[in-house]
């Protein structure tokens, strides 16, 4: 059986005219936070697509007594056309591979 594997790493959360909101599953694909620099890269590339956009930088933590995560996500936030939102995911979706290929940490191993 072959089973395959989602590796989308962008998603549109929300999408209307003027309200576009974008989240980027940073972590898995790269293992870490994404850096002000990146951060910032995204956010001109995103530019030749709409006027402005938000970009920011999350790291969340989740505990309880038996477990531990940390999600390092990057959500983008524009008032642009709802018809712009599929391109502005390809845009975050490359961002984040090329992200990881230039520089991704491997998870610890216990």
């Amino acid at each position: 059986m072959v089973r395959l594997v989602d590796l989308t790493t962008a998603f549109v959360r929300s999408e209307s005219d003027g309200e576009i909101e974008i989240v980027v599953n940073f972590g898995p694909l790269s293992g870490r936070e994404a850096t002000l620099a990146e951060v910032d890269r995204l956010a001109r590339r995103l530019l030749a697509t709409v006027d402005d956009v938000r970009v920011h930088a999350i790291r969340t933590h989740d505990v309880s007594a038996v477990s531990e995560t940390i999600v390092h996500q990057v959500v983008v936030e524009t008032d642009a056309p709802a018809s712009t939102a599929e391109a502005l995911r390809d845009v975050c979706e490359a961002w984040a591979a090329e992200c990881a290929a230039e520089r991704s940490l491997e998870p610890l191993g216990f």
